[in-house]
């Protein structure tokens, strides 16, 4: 991966070329880390830059989080949406949600009956549930339960496979969601199509659910935040504070 900050020349040669496409994640991308997800918040600061950008490129957020709660945390109508890692997402005043098979929807409630049993068990243990989707959240779970905690979420990750959902296990974070062909790959190369498939597009992100973005964007400019050697963005930041330094780096040159 190369540090975005050493390569600004290269793409910006790249942007000025053709028009493109601001794609962001929120979550410990444009908003810092908040151990209670109900907390996090978007700098006013970067609300500013995004709302400049967006007169001059058009920005869609892509999260995992319900496209109800990332409209009233980021609170700009000129903004695109897509909530819960693909699964719906609202462009130009129109909005599309999934429809869950019968057997995802009995998974989901079943699912949710054992995260609820965990979050009795365990002190700081967060339940989201997003409808289409749901999320344990541990980031404030006593460390002296750590491994008591973890026994039990193996378990359920053996049940969350035989119900024929997705898990995914990342950032002191269990996501639960049907297992579709929609995630934020698939959810990307839509909402180029609706901005009528630009020739260039910037993507950043912090997490696993990011790299299905970062794969179907072979030739875009993918930005990690966080270096891994397992990611396969181009690029990488060390911080929402590089985000940042690097939308302001973006609102110079367009």
């Amino acid at each position: 991966m190369k540090y975005v900050f050493k390569d600004l020349a290269n793409i910006k040669k790249k942007l000025q070329e053709s028009n493109f496409v601001l794609l962001l994640d929120f979550d410990l991308t444009l908003s810092p880390l908040a151990k209670n997800p109900a907390k996090a918040i978007l700098p006013n600061d970067t609300r500013i830059l995004l709302k400049k950008l967006s007169k001059y490129i058009h920005i869609a957020v892509i999260t995992g989080r319900t496209i109800k709660d990332i409209k009233k945390r980021i609170k700009l109508n000129s903004l695109t949406y897509v909530g819960n890692h693909g699964l719906e997402y609202e462009v130009g005043g129109v909005a599309r949600s999934s429809q869950l098979l019968v057997e995802s929807k009995k998974g989901l409630k079943d699912i949710k009956k054992k995260f609820l049993n965990i979050k009795r068990k365990y002190s700081g243990v967060l339940i989201e549930d997003k409808k289409l989707g749901l999320a344990l959240h541990y980031r404030l779970l006593l460390s002296q339960d750590k491994f008591a905690f973890m026994a039990d979420i193996k378990k359920i990750q053996t049940e969350i496979k035989n119900y024929g959902l997705r898990g995914i296990l990342y950032k002191r974070t269990l996501e639960v969601r049907p297992e579709t062909k929609e995630d934020k790959g698939t959810a990307s190369l839509l909402i180029l199509k609706k901005f009528g498939n630009p020739k260039q597009v910037i993507y950043i992100g912090d997490g696993k659910t990011d790299e299905d973005a970062f794969r179907a964007l072979p030739k875009g400019i993918t930005i990690r935040v966080g270096k891994s050697k397992h990611s396969v963005a181009e690029y990488y930041v060390n911080s929402t504070k590089e985000v940042k330094k690097f939308l302001v780096w973006l609102l110079y040159i367009v």
